[in-house]
């Protein structure tokens, strides 16, 4: 039996939300190592003078205050980056990620950043206060990966060429 005609998605990713400690401190993180712009501005939403936001139709009850800011990639298409300070409740102490603990509870796990420079991107990212979860890896013959984490401990793939690319090539 032949393998079915795959047709191109009619939908691309459209932007990742990372919950953070401390909003201000990320925003400076991830455009200080990834050279994110900043596409609005931290807010901060209130239920208690906001009920009616469209996050508090989304998110449970219990959430009562958050800020939050959107930093883009600067390439057209690529996705964004949504960053949550939950305020009210907070995040629960030792409920930060934790690769190790994470990666085997179902659901997300990591994302990824296409960059031209692997090893430059993973330096930058421990100058700037992260660490390499592992070393360099090939994943092609013509392109490779590297797994960093941020300063909160989310995890990153920093891969050398667009996805299709990669695929197609191994």
């Amino acid at each position: 039996m032949a393998p079915p005609t795959l047709q191109a998605p009619s939908f691309a990713l459209n932007h990742v939300a990372i919950s953070v400690p401390n909003i201000e401190a990320a925003i400076e993180w991830y455009t200080t190592t990834f050279g994110m712009t900043v596409l609005m501005p931290t807010i901060t939403l209130d239920r208690s003078t906001y009920p009616t936001a469209d996050v508090f139709k989304v998110y449970p009850t219990d959430c009562n205050k958050l800020r939050t800011a959107f930093l883009g990639a600067g390439s057209a298409g690529a996705a964004g980056l949504e960053l949550f300070e939950f305020e009210d409740p907070m995040i629960e102490s030792g409920c930060t990620a934790n690769f190790a603990r994470d990666y085997k509870r179902g659901g997300f796990f990591h994302i990824a950043i296409t960059t031209a420079d692997v090893d430059a991107m993973a330096e930058r990212v421990e100058q700037n206060g992260g660490k390499r979860i592992g070393p360099n890896m090939p994943l092609s013959l013509k392109h490779k990966a590297c797994y960093v984490e941020d300063k909160w401990g989310n995890v990153i793939e920093l891969i050398s060429g667009k996805f299709e690319d990669i695929i197609a090539d191994r």
